[in-house]
């Protein structure tokens, strides 16, 4: 009797691909094969790689529980790493109140799309405009702190990274790191001005990066479990 593989997959077939890979993204895993591969090796391939595979997929469950983005009344969102309670009510105009236990989307009564997707857009649009007024200042203040200081700021919207210094000396953050706690908003900051000494991630890189940031390598494994948030 064969050993039933003890988690979900996705089989993505390719007439291109010489190897399989294996992947894990938002709890779901992914192999890719080349095409004429058959369903047996594959099986037996993932039973293999099954203990690689079990404790990173339970880890990003995890993850997904504590920080996915659910617009439902009494989810709870973060705001600068502190947690809030999501409601929502109709009323004259449109608008976010923030108090200290909850997030409250007021849906304006001439709004005619569903209410859980006006409170979707209305977040999404609080946060961003949150962002725009902090991020920058706060790049600012670490650009002066640390003399290390970008040509331009500015507020983009990634879902796959939470920053990016370009060549030209430009630093973009990610409108999304308001959810983080200050310490992690500024690990990002830091993280991409030191890119504009070093434009990759090398030895002296992170040595930069760990004189400007001494608890860098901790801050670094919490914001990898926030992946959740680039993804709303």
């Amino acid at each position: 009797m064969a050993t039933e593989i003890p988690f979900p997959y996705r089989v993505v077939r390719s007439r291109k691909r010489r190897t399989a890979s294996l992947s894990i993204d938002m709890g779901q895993v992914e192999v890719r094969v080349p095409a004429l591969v058959d369903n047996a090796w594959v099986e037996q391939w993932l039973l293999s790689k099954s203990d690689w595979v079990l404790p990173r997929l339970a880890q990003q469950r995890e993850d997904l529980a504590d920080h996915e983005i659910r617009i439902e009344p009494g989810a709870q969102i973060f705001v600068a790493g502190e947690p809030r309670r999501l409601k929502w009510r109709r009323g004259a105009r449109s608008g976010v109140v923030e108090t200290p236990d909850h997030l409250e989307v007021i849906i304006s009564s001439r709004v005619r799309v569903a209410e859980v997707d006006a409170v979707h857009r209305q977040l999404k649009a609080w946060f961003a405009e949150r962002a725009q007024s902090v991020l920058p200042e706060r790049c600012e203040a670490l650009a002066e702190a640390t003399g290390l200081k970008p040509a331009k700021v500015v507020v983009k919207d990634y879902r796959r990274k939470w920053g990016q210094c370009s060549s030209s000396g430009t630093v973009s953050l990610n409108w999304r790191l308001v959810h983080l706690a200050p310490h992690l908003q500024d690990y990002v900051i830091i993280h991409e001005l030191c890119h504009l000494k070093y434009m990759n991630h090398g030895r002296e890189f992170w040595g930069l990066v760990h004189r400007l940031d001494a608890d860098y390598d901790q801050n670094r494994r919490q914001l990898a479990r926030a992946y959740p948030y680039l993804m709303w």
